[in-house]
């Protein structure tokens, strides 16, 4: 059995750029994703029970990307290392499978934005180029996904 934490409402749990290898499972209680800017917290996501998060940490040696902090008083399983997270899918089976769904579904979020941004992109480059007789193509990967921008 992995080791399980209670945390107060409020409590930060990790900062944006903080650098740790810790992924946690919520069982109870609820935490906040959230960044911050110009010393404002903005929220990216909640995270309740039976979800988990802090998980990219276990696979990229990179600062965190995000910041969490508990919204109501928790308790969190604490998964500090691949193998552990392994110990746990193979004593709660039908977390791998949540898990692959919450992550897909992630990355599906994350693919939205970038291409959203990049239609942006796009049109603010279209706008600066006046009238040019040459066409620009930007072109990105994403995923699976070869996607084309070509503004004139």
């Amino acid at each position: 059995m992995l080791p399980t934490v209670q945390v107060k409402a409020g409590t930060v749990i990790f900062k944006e750029g903080a650098y740790d290898k810790t992924m946690f499972i919520v069982l109870s209680g609820s935490v906040q994703i959230y960044v911050e800017r110009n010393e404002e917290d903005i929220p990216l996501a909640v995270i309740n029970k039976y979800d988990f998060f802090g998980e990219m940490a276990l696979y990229r040696n990179r600062p965190r990307s995000a910041g969490a902090k508990v919204l109501t008083d928790a308790k969190l399983v604490v998964i500090k290392n691949q193998m552990q997270l392994e110990q746990f899918i193979t004593e709660n089976p039908s977390f791998a499978g949540k898990m692959m769904v919450i992550m897909g579904n992630r990355l599906a979020n994350t693919n939205d934005l970038l291409l959203e941004k990049m239609g942006e992109l796009s049109t603010t480059s279209a706008e600066f180029s006046g009238e040019e007789e040459n066409e620009r193509t930007t072109s990105v990967r994403v995923g699976t996904q070869h996607v084309r921008a070509a503004s004139k």
